[in-house]
């Protein structure tokens, strides 16, 4: 019977060509986008998911409150986990690890393989008995048990060592310290929120910090520096609970543990390993990701509906079957298991061409979104599980309601054609369905570009075009030589200046001070920029009060702020001449205030700042290079290259454009932009496959009718017209229903933003106009087919 009902569906499948292409093709399409939204929402929601313990560890952090300012501390002290364990029983245990993944340092295992690499982690063997990182040689019980040893990634032994075994071997550390390799481990996964490249045995970490303490502290203070409890420190902690239902009982106990270094206003928070990546690293980011799940879910259920529309259109030319084969003795079960082999049929040849689909777009969905995914994901259970859930859902929805519908026909109802008027509008209202989805998407764009466009276009008073960043190195030299390097580079002919600046403008820093007004105590939190003399200059910020002409800037402790920070401390253009304490008797002088500008992201107010002037250039780790408009950016990059390494600097030269910086600040709204766009003309694409499907069923429905209205003298536009208006009648209900839909969504998102655009009235008229073009082309172009047919060859149509 199977057998039979397979054959009957591939004489279904290949006689009825054009609708078998409008469903396959608008299923395969659709599955397609789906399952790539799919692969990155399910990667995302994986993260730190493969770790053996993973729904009982826990990363410590603390909430501080600072005036109206509230702080993330992420790191704790090395002592946090210790003390945190002996008192609380509910601690199995802990791990710590300092990693830094953003500054590079020197390694090397002879003198041929010398690189500059970052990710260099410092913990020890708790960190294993916590995590379950996978060891390819080595023993997880006892590695980084012994001081100076190291544990490699499986890209990095192979990187430094080749083929050969690398156990045993010596791996320098910043020219100075050597360690020994013990264990190399596979390559963390991308969705690991713990990333390294090499895990050194942390006793060699404390000794580098008692160095550096040292050379500004005395003993005794660098001790209890060093032997502090509390977030006090550089080392991410998390705990491995005895039950993970006990986070809060242990949270509760922390400022009881640490009663000498609380304070009230600090609220010590345990974060699920398992929720870590969206709850603490990119609190946002969890809303966009769900978004792209709905939006995923939209698109499917476009492709579905295509198929159920086209599929009740013809139901009529079905009926007569489906009568012959209940007069036969067919019972209403086995009517509906057919039209269910159908659909499995249907969506089966979908899923494998959506499948092609899929692996041609991946490239193009990693490069548009900057994703990294490890291939392996794609073979993975949680991946395989929702493709599985996919094919399972598009089956059932596909086929559930056709083939109850088909199968329960009676001989009674296809005479009299009752069933006809219930399915046209059910048709109606899920072509209303789709097109008041692509409508609300069309918006979407519209607005999204609008608001980018906004944050990408606004200059607010800072340079950044022509400006090249170059990161000094202090162990590499290039620090030390700041002063003759930045004379050196200003000579260039093509440099317009040359400044320094402690801080990446544009990065993901907090250097925060409290500044207070001495007379009243009247405080504000700024972000602090220390900066030399030709910073304002060079970068074109403008000034809000400028400084006397009389103001050296050469003599240090000179202060200026922004207007955000001169609202709060009550300060204008009669009183700005006033000292401002930072606290310890430390006092800086306020010369001048100077116009709000972005620093930072745009999705935020402008917060309080403040530049400390400064000649001394020791104290500054990036220079900036302004470029005239008439230099050739490439020849000037190489001739400041040239400049750079005449100081035999070892570390590269490494440089990047402020202008990239400053659009790097908006990399997710821009990505989310993209895929809207992308998603927007996925989601008309398979609307009018659907519309064009209709009207190709409406069309040769209509064909004796059409003939007719030909010989009494219709004209082909009036028969064009006559098709296409019942189409554009639903087209314009979906406008008006889509609309407000899409005003309440986008005024919704534009919410977060502190700058954002006006939803103005031209926007819906743009989108409705769009959608109704589409709709014209698409459904025009039969209804012109079928006017322009021969009225003879349409009335002996049968």
């Amino acid at each position: 019977m199977i057998r039979n009902y397979l054959k009957i569906a591939l004489r279904n499948l290949v006689k009825n060509k054009v609708y078998s292409f409008v469903n396959i093709g608008g299923l395969a399409l659709g599955l397609a986008v789906t399952l790539l939204i799919a692969l990155y929402v399910v990667h995302e929601y994986s993260y730190d998911r493969f770790h053996e313990k993973a729904d009982r560890i826990v990363k410590v952090e603390l909430s501080t409150k600072e005036g109206e300012s509230v702080f993330a501390v992420p790191k704790m002290s090395y002592r946090f986990g210790e003390a945190l364990q002996r008192a609380t029983p509910e601690v199995e245990n802990f791990a710590r690890i300092q990693t830094n993944n953003y500054a590079t340092k020197p390694i090397s295992s002879d003198a041929a393989h010398k690189f500059d690499e970052s990710g260099f982690g410092f913990t020890d063997n708790r960190f294993f008995q916590v995590f379950s990182f996978k060891f390819i040689k080595g023993n997880a019980q006892t590695a980084l048990t012994r001081p100076e040893t190291i544990v490699l990634t499986e890209r990095m032994a192979k990187k430094y060592f080749g083929d050969t075994d690398p156990i045993g071997k010596i791996l320098t550390y910043d020219q100075k310290y050597l360690f020994e390799v013990v264990a190399v481990i596979a390559d963390p996964p991308v969705n690991s929120t713990v990333q390294f490249n090499f895990l050194a045995q942390l006793d060699t970490q404390r000794a580098i910090d008692r160095a550096s303490y040292l050379t500004f502290m005395d003993e005794k203070t660098t001790n209890a520096t060093l032997e502090s409890v509390g977030a006090s420190g550089g080392f991410d902690t998390y705990l491995l609970l005895k039950n993970k239902t006990m986070a809060a009982a242990v949270a509760r106990k922390i400022p009881t543990i640490l009663s000498e270094f609380f304070n009230s206003k600090d609220i010590y928070v345990l974060y699920p390993l398992i929720d870590y990546h969206f709850a603490a690293s990119l609190p946002k980011y969890q809303q966009t990701i769900d978004i792209f799940g709905i939006i995923a879910g939209l698109i499917l259920a476009l492709a579905l509906i295509n198929y159920v529309n086209l599929t009740t259109a013809r139901a009529t030319t079905r009926a007569r079957e489906v009568a012959i084969r209940k007069v036969a003795g067919s019972d209403k079960k086995a009517l509906v298991w057919q039209f269910y082999l159908e659909s499995l049929l249907y969506v089966s040849l979908a899923f494998g061409l959506a499948f092609v689909l899929f692996n041609v777009l991946k490239p193009i969905f990693y490069e548009t979104l900057q994703l990294q995914i490890d291939s392996s994901f794609t073979s993975s259970s949680y991946f395989l599980g929702a493709a599985v859930a996919l094919f399972v859902i598009s089956v059932l929805l596909s086929g559930g309601y056709p083939a109850w519908m088909l199968a329960g026909f009676s001989p009674a109802q296809i005479l009299k054609s009752k069933a006809s008027a219930k399915n046209s509008l059910l048709r109606q209202s899920l072509t209303v369905f789709q097109f008041t989805i692509a409508m609300v998407l069309i918006v979407g764009s519209i607005l999204i570009k609008n608001q980018l466009d906004l944050f990408l276009s606004q200059n607010m008073g800072f340079e950044r075009q022509r400006v090249i960043g170059i990161r000094l190195d202090e162990e590499a030299g290039a620090k030390q030589n700041c002063e003759s390097l930045k004379n050196n580079l200003s000579q260039i002919a093509g440099v317009e200046s040359v400044t320094g600046s402690s801080f990446p403008i544009y990065g993901n820093y907090m250097n925060g001070w409290r500044l207070s007004r001495l007379k009243d105590k009247r405080t504000v939190d700024v972000n602090s920029f220390p900066v030399d003399q030709e910073f304002i200059k060079t970068m074109r910020v403008e000034w809000a009060i400028p400084p006397l002409k009389s103001v050296d800037f050469s003599v240090p402790d000179k202060i200026i702020i922004n207007e955000a920070a001169a609202k709060v401390l009550g300060i204008n253009a009669k009183n700005y001449q006033q000292p401002l304490g930072l606290g310890d008797g430390n006092i800086k002088q306020l010369v001048g205030v100077v116009k709000d500008f972005p620093y930072q992201s745009l999705t935020q107010k402008i917060r309080p700042m403040a530049f400390s002037v400064s000649k001394a250039s020791r104290f500054h780790e990036y220079l900036y290079v302004k470029l005239n408009k008439k230099a050739d950016i490439e020849v000037k990059l190489s001739e400041i290259k040239g400049v750079y390494n005449q100081y035999k600097i070892e570390k590269p030269f490494d440089y990047y454009f402020l202008d990239e910086a400053y659009q790097k600040l908006y990399s997710q709204e821009i990505n989310t932009g993209k895929l809207i766009f992308a998603f927007t003309g996925f989601a008309i694409l398979i609307a009018c496959l659907g519309l064009f499907g209709l009207a190709t069923f409406t069309t040769e429905s209509r064909t004796k009718e059409i003939g007719i209205r030909k010989v009494l003298g219709a004209s082909v536009a009036g028969i064009t017209g006559l098709l296409s208006k019942d189409f554009l009648k639903l087209v314009l209900v979906a406008i008006v229903i889509g609309s407000p839909v899409a005003y309440y969504l986008m005024d919704k998102w534009l919410a977060d933003f502190a700058y954002r655009i006006d939803i103005s009235a031209w926007v819906f008229v743009a989108a409705g106009a769009l959608a109704i073009g589409v709709a014209l082309l698409t459904v025009g172009f039969q209804a012109i087919k079928a006017a322009l047919m021969n009225p003879v060859q349409s009335l002996k149509t049968e």
